[in-house]
């Protein structure tokens, strides 16, 4: 493990996976990690992939989710295999991991006074690829979303959900239920909001937790978010009935409906005009994750110098911010 920290900030990593299952800023915990990593007869079961295994806080994923293309791991070898470091401080660390679709560098960093995890990836692709960041949050007492105006939302075929099923709405509300409002009733679900260009957000105001986290992205790079669902419907080892999870995941990818579909363009998310694949070559994507003491609607936000103005219904609050991360 590498642990980063800056003052009011603290990350852990793990190079064996390439997961942060720590983040806290200003002492309070942002990131879920799995109660069953210290379990020995899951983490000894070759049946469980890795990525679950050693479920923790954030990663990335190359490809996104299921690999119908290539048949490797679930989330790609980014999620599931060792990643070497290049270099390592106190308040900052790079790495790389080869993949089957190219190479991943990863830098990460923490600053004082900063409530934020900076994340810039480097993809040299070899052939054409998804990718996502996969952070996943806990909502003891539910929580709701907010984010721009989406170009779309779309759900799918879900294991267990309470928003119908294959569905796509130009707003936020599908069949009359909104999906800013998190489901309290048990449920495994998963929809997709497809953005607008520019430097999008999706924020998760947590009830009992009595924050609110924003992950940050641009939206030209990752166009859209996957919201993952999970709240007791997962009865099988190792999740057994797991609650209150969910993940916020920007991502380049066709939703649920997986690589294949990703690398052809014929994908529910293409037919919404935007890309959901990366084509091979050079690609640096940044993402940041915030938190903001109490429980907010985000309504707008713009870097400003050396802050990041955050639009609220109360006004607007400045918080200390690379102006430059996603110049």
């Amino acid at each position: 493990m590498r642990t980063l920290s800056a003052r009011g900030i603290r990350a852990v990593w793990e190079p064996g996976c390439g997961h942060l299952p720590e983040l806290e800023i200003d002492g309070a915990p942002v990131l879920w990690s799995a109660p069953w990593r210290d379990d020995a007869a899951i983490q000894s079961d070759p049946a469980i992939p890795v990525v679950e295994r050693r479920l923790g806080g954030t990663f990335v994923c190359l490809p996104f989710g299921h690999d119908d293309f290539g048949g490797g791991a679930i989330h790609g070898a980014a999620a599931n295999g060792p990643w070497r470091i290049a270099r390592a401080g106190t308040s900052a660390l790079t790495a790389t991991c080869a993949t089957p679709y190219g190479r991943v560098a990863a830098g990460i960093a923490v600053r004082d006074d900063h409530p934020v995890l900076y994340q810039t990836h480097i993809l040299d692709l070899a052939a054409p690829a998804t990718f996502a960041h996969h952070p996943v949050l806990h909502c003891a007492e539910g929580g709701r979303l907010s984010a721009p105006p989406p170009r779309a939302v779309l759900t799918f075929d879900a294991e267990a959900p309470v928003f119908a099923r294959n569905a796509r709405a130009g707003g936020w509300e599908i069949d009359g239920r909104d999906l800013r409002d998190l489901p309290r009733e048990t449920c495994e679900d998963f929809a997709t909001i497809v953005a607008n260009p520019g430097l999008a957000w999706t924020a998760l105001a947590r009830h009992a937790e009595g924050d609110t986290i924003l992950s940050l992205r641009r939206a030209e790079q990752l166009p859209v978010t996957n919201v993952w669902m999970s709240n007791g419907a997962r009865a099988h080892a190792p999740w057994h009935r797991q609650r209150g999870l969910v993940g916020i995941e920007d991502a380049i990818c066709a939703g649920a409906e997986g690589f294949a579909a990703a690398r052809d363009g014929t994908s529910r998310v293409a037919a919404e005009g935007v890309p959901t694949c990366l084509p091979p070559g050079r690609h640096v994507i940044r993402h940041a994750l915030l938190r903001l003491d109490g429980c907010h609607e985000v309504t707008d936000l713009r870097p400003d110098g050396d802050t990041l103005a955050i639009g609220l219904r109360s006004g607007t609050r400045r918080v200390p911010f690379d102006g430059g991360h996603f110049a």
